[in-house]
């Protein structure tokens, strides 16, 4: 018996010593090889490339300057007239999108550049220089009855994008601002 107590003893003690002496970390191994790809969309992983988004704003579309040297009075409104042919203006625009028109006083395409509509006071008359937007054609108004032949005029027509989507600010009452942020050519 007392030989199976020593055995017990002496077996406790080299399991006490083995359990304390024993340690869980150790140096680092080498680096396994690469696993196989994880399904697509997993979390991590990266997806498929998705469909192509919906068009934004920029397909601007803008005109060349054009002379206004056939100005007409119409005869229900007593108004001068001239029309532009706009053939990239379409029902879809008018309803989305948006529509700037320019006039370039006396030709001034440098200097005197304004956004229509717009009002004038010159000798005491005031008057006023209207576009009206209809499929294919913009016709530009004025109670000015003595218009300049040299009047240049430009549009530029964004069509619309997304209902509600973002844009840049554009300042486009600032011609050369409005220009320059759609890459425009003067």
């Amino acid at each position: 018996m007392k030989l199976i107590r020593l055995l017990a003893f002496a077996f406790i003690a080299v399991a006490a010593i083995l359990l304390i002496a024993c340690n869980k970390t150790g140096p680092a191994g080498p680096q396994g090889p690469a696993g196989p790809t994880g399904a697509t969309g997993a979390t991590g992983a990266t997806g498929t490339t998705g469909p192509q988004g919906l068009a934004g704003t920029a397909n601007v579309i803008y005109s060349r300057w054009t002379t206004s040297s056939t100005w007409a009075i119409d005869g229900t409104t007593g108004l001068n007239y001239f029309d532009i042919t706009a053939t990239s203006l379409t029902q879809s625009i008018l309803s989305n999108g948006s529509i700037h028109v320019y006039w370039a006083v006396l030709g001034d395409t440098v200097n005197n550049v304004r956004e229509l509509p717009f009002a004038e006071a010159v000798a005491g008359n005031v008057y006023f220089h209207n576009p009206k937007y209809s499929v294919g054609k913009i016709r530009i108004e004025t109670s000015n009855l003595s218009m300049a032949t040299t009047n240049k005029y430009r549009f530029i027509l964004i069509p619309g994008g997304i209902l509600g989507g973002r844009y840049a600010y554009i300042d486009f009452h600032d011609y050369n601002a409005a220009v320059s942020s759609l890459g425009i050519p003067y």
